[in-house]
């Protein structure tokens, strides 16, 4: 039998519920191979041709005037006779009672629905599972937590890849930006964070990871566990490993890749929340965290270069309201010069 012939022959088995569970399994099977979607549509349309039209009774308010309950709705079989089923091959009746045709709208909407639903749990099983996307926008900041029971921290200006439901051997996502991790551990399914060409894979820990593609640097702080980060450079991958209190550094211009002790590891757990605690830090440092928080240009004079600064500063907060507090402490002035600030001594 060929198949427009069996497609035709089945879906006349659909419309009146007489499919087997082998003959809707290949109903279904012809649907998915696209080859008959046209003759699918002129069934379709035929069915819903010959569906006679009868107006809706009861809605009417009292109000109004009634119509004459004797006055009919059916329509006249020549009426019927004149619509063009638009497959000559489709046999249908000339007329249905109430019961019937109420039945054939409701078995194409289920037919609609149900090529929706197979052909979407196909893709899904080709593809993978559905990838979502989140992202901070402004000097908000998000707070997410994956299928895996993975928790994470969205930084300001940063977007997160992710699948709804992890699938395969690794549990995958990608990340521009900076977000702070506590990786549900999991031996059997590695957690690998991409990021341009940088790699980072873990097991189960909590770290912060800054990966902005503006910024010359990725920077991968660990606070406990593994931490693996490879970059993919010049048909070669280099390799560094860190454990707790330890920093990678990888330089994307220079290709590079560097591993520092950071004691100060612990302090992300405020960080992720925008509270930065600096402890005799140097001011061009905190300048540069003031511009990837605020996503803003911050001229430092050379005079102040050297300074450090101690204290606390609320990322949540705005733009001149850190500038202030910064100044206030470090007994200097800002002030906007164009697109950009410029604070002086």
């Amino acid at each position: 039998m060929e198949e427009k012939e069996e497609l035709i022959r089945l879906y006349q088995l659909y419309l009146n519920n007489r499919c087997t569970a082998e003959e809707l399994n290949r109903f279904f099977i012809l649907i998915n191979k696209g080859k008959e979607e046209e003759n699918l549509v002129q069934l379709l349309s035929a069915t819903w041709d010959q569906i006679p039209l009868a107006p809706e009774t009861g809605l009417l308010p009292y109000f109004l005037p009634q119509e004459n309950p004797q006055q009919t709705a059916a329509i006249p079989d020549q009426h019927l006779a004149t619509r063009n089923t638009g497959n000559p091959d489709i046999p249908f009746p000339k007329s249905y009672p109430m019961f019937r045709y109420v039945a054939a709208i409701a078995a194409m909407l289920l037919l609609v629905c149900g090529i929706y639903f197979y052909r979407a749990e196909l893709w899904t099983g080709i593809a993978g599972a559905p990838k979502m996307e989140i992202a901070s926008v402004g000097h908000d900041r998000k707070q997410l937590q994956l299928s895996d029971g993975t928790k994470v921290w969205l930084s300001p200006h940063s977007k997160l890849t992710y699948p709804a439901n992890f699938e395969g051997n690794n549990r995958l996502v990608s990340l521009d930006g900076e977000a702070f991790f506590e990786v549900a551990h999991d031996a059997n399914h590695p957690f690998i964070i991409q990021s341009g060409k940088v790699s980072t894979r873990v097991l189960g820990t909590s770290f912060s990871l800054s990966a902005y593609p503006k910024e010359e640097d990725v920077n991968i702080t660990l606070l406990s566990g593994k931490v693996a980060v490879s970059l993919d450079a010049a048909g070669k991958t280099r390799e560094a490993v860190i454990t707790a209190n330890q920093r990678i550094s990888v330089d994307k211009k220079q290709e590079t890749i560097s591993t520092i002790n950071f004691p100060d590891a612990k302090d992300f757990l405020d960080r992720r929340l925008g509270l930065f605690d600096y402890k005799g830090t140097p001011l061009a440092e905190v300048i540069e965290d003031l511009e990837m928080q605020y996503q803003v240009q911050i001229n430092l004079s050379p005079e102040l270069q050297d300074h450090r600064f101690y204290g606390h500063l609320n990322m949540n907060t705005t733009l001149l309201q850190s500038l202030q507090k910064l100044c206030t402490v470090m007994e200097s002035n800002w002030k906007k010069d164009g697109g950009q600030y410029v604070i002086t001594k």
